[in-house]
């Protein structure tokens, strides 16, 4: 069209038009030949200039428009072809003209294909906006169904396991936590369900070990409760006796009672023995085969006759009355695992401290009967005592030849042996009633000191006292202290060697008097010092045992203590602490 309108005037002016509307001409054609193949081909990846295929998928109203403007333009290029003649010498005068004639038909086929284009690209739009909503509420619906699955299977069983926290915390070890998944909530349901109720049976069974005060009910309750924590079909309990011997008390099968009858080992090179010794849980995990070890191992092949293949051994020695040990046993070899042994260790000390206090109640209730009996027997043989008493008195003042009073004399000193031994007895069998008041401690021990004078200078022994102060004050029974005083320097008068001393020492550092009372006297064995407290144990001929039985008991009724240390250096010396409470 540009041509049209600036003809050429020479020949000079069309050898330039050659060079520039022609090649123009030439360009354009070309181009549109690319364009019209991309949509008959499909393919757009040259004329967009993409390095990746570009096959767009039209409309058919888009490709039918294409199809008409491609057709027209094959059409057109052939007719202009024809008007510019040879390549060598093109007629652009005769294309030109060709152009402007037919360029609004094309101009029109071209504007038909933008329109389908614009339409298909307008259909395509909506599409994909709905595709899009589409996607996005499913997207929300699926963020929603995952977010009420998250609560459903995630934090309200988290909820709940926090609740459940709550609950033990509080001290309600019954609580469960519902199980309805199998995954790693569920695994955390499961855990603190077996962790409750292992709670809940250790509550209980150091509750019924803290109440019960009979053995039978206890064993029974720990045979029976017991193997929810652990493999357990046998349990029993051996005391220590005196004579080195360990016997079998109690057992319960399968939580109903065994008779074995008496049972009773030698302690000594005994796995018995070395759980005592060291005071932690011991693990058979294979009894008939460690039974066959030795000949002293009695007991595991007592167990072994009746089936039981694991045993664990746990020692009862703190605090306990009487040494033991409590057996746990099962049918299973190699039942007990680490997660039990670890259990047990962890459950020993209160295991042990509750069947101690167990023991103990026992105990107590057994020397409550001892003491209410010899209570009763001592009354009981005061009356005959007295008549004999008076006998004897009537024999005082009647001539008899010498063997006869020697033997009156001996009767009149057993006489008094025996009434001594009566008021002891009926002292340590009666429970103490105190008459507290402010009293000081020094004049009493001086009282005391002065009282045993004829005494110590009878053994040629001096009594020192030593006080930091003239005055301690403090709040006690002055006539139970004066009783405490007169047994602890009368046994050390007894113990101390001729022309030695016994000195008493005052400390009153802090809230508590400490007094204590030393001789050089012979050494007291080892086995001894464990014992002198005992009701009727003495080493002395006269003795009747109960003297420092009752001293300890005065002390204890202070709420102060009393104990003992001998050994070849610094000799005997007891020391009674007591608080001042002022």
């Amino acid at each position: 069209m540009n041509y049209e309108k600036n003809t050429p005037q020479n020949t000079a002016a069309y050898t330039r038009d050659l060079r520039l509307y022609y090649q123009d001409l030439m360009n354009n054609t070309s181009q549109f030949n690319d364009i019209c193949k991309a949509f008959s081909s499909g393919d757009f990846q040259r004329q967009l200039e993409m390095h990746e295929p570009m096959n767009p998928v039209l409309s058919e109203n888009t490709l039918d428009a294409a199809y008409e403007l491609e057709q027209y333009w094959k059409k057109f290029l052939v007719d202009l072809n024809k008007a510019m003649g040879p390549d060598d010498m093109p007629h652009l005068a005769k294309a030109a003209n060709l152009i402007v004639d037919r360029n609004p038909e094309l101009l029109e086929k071209t504007r038909d294909l933008l329109k389908a284009l614009d339409t298909d690209i307008q259909q395509r739009t909506r599409e994909t906006n709905i595709i899009i909503r589409a996607s996005f509420a499913v997207a929300l619906i699926i963020a929603i169904g995952i977010m009420f699955w998250f609560y459903l299977r995630v934090l309200r069983p988290l909820d709940s396991a926090v609740e459940g926290f709550h609950q033990v915390s509080a001290g309600n070890f019954s609580y469960r936590l519902p199980l309805k998944a199998d995954n790693e909530i569920g695994y955390i349901a499961r855990s603190f369900n077996q962790l409750a109720s292992r709670l809940d049976t250790l509550f209980k069974l150091t509750t019924r070990l803290q109440e019960g005060s009979d053995l039978d009910e206890t064993l029974e309750f720990v045979s029976k409760s017991l193997p929810e924590l652990l493999p357990l079909d046998w349990v029993g309990v051996l005391f220590v006796s005196t004579d080195g011997n360990i016997q079998l008390e109690r057992a319960y099968a399968d939580g109903e009672p065994e008779e074995l009858g008496m049972l009773r080992f030698a302690l000594k090179n005994t796995l018995l023995e070395d759980c005592l010794s060291s005071g932690q849980p011991l693990h058979i995990p294979d009894i008939r085969e460690t039974s066959l070890q030795s000949s002293s191992y009695r007991f595991l092949q007592v167990l072994s006759e009746r089936g039981r293949r694991d045993a664990i051994f746990l020692p009862v020695t703190s605090r306990s009355p009487i040494p033991g040990v409590l057996v746990f046993a099962t049918r299973q070899a190699h039942a007990y695992q680490t997660e039990h042994m670890e259990l047990l260790t962890n459950l020993a000390t209160v295991i042990t401290l509750s069947f101690s206090r167990t023991l103990k109640l026992a105990e107590h209730a057994r020397l409550a009967a001892i003491g209410q009996f010899v209570s009763d027997i001592a009354h009981e043989i005061r009356t005959p005592l007295a008549t004999v008493s008076m006998a004897l008195d009537y024999f005082e003042d009647t001539e008899l030849p010498g063997p006869a009073r020697k033997r009156l004399d001996l009767a009149e000193q057993e006489m008094a042996r025996i009434n001594r031994l009566l008021a002891d007895i009926l002292l340590y069998a009666r429970p103490f009633t105190l008459n507290p008041m402010k009293t000081d401690i020094c004049p009493i021990l001086q009282n005391v000191i002065n009282s045993q004078v004829p005494r110590a200078q009878e053994k040629q022994v001096s009594v020192n006292l030593t006080c930091p102060r003239p005055s301690l004050p403090l709040v006690a029974d002055a006539d139970r202290l004066q009783q405490i005083f007169i047994n602890l320097i009368n046994n050390a008068l007894d113990a101390a060697a001729e022309r030695s001393t016994v000195t008493v020492n005052v400390d009153a550092t802090g809230e508590v008097l400490q007094v204590s009372v030393h001789n050089q006297g012979e050494v007291i064995p080892e086995t001894n010092i464990e014992r002198l407290f005992e009701p009727f144990f003495t080493t002395k001929s006269n003795g009747t045992g109960l003297g420092l039985a009752i001293t300890r008991r005065l002390a204890q009724a202070h709420g102060g203590s009393i104990s003992v240390q001998s050994d070849d250096k610094d000799g005997t010396c007891f020391t009674l602490r007591i608080p001042r409470m002022l």
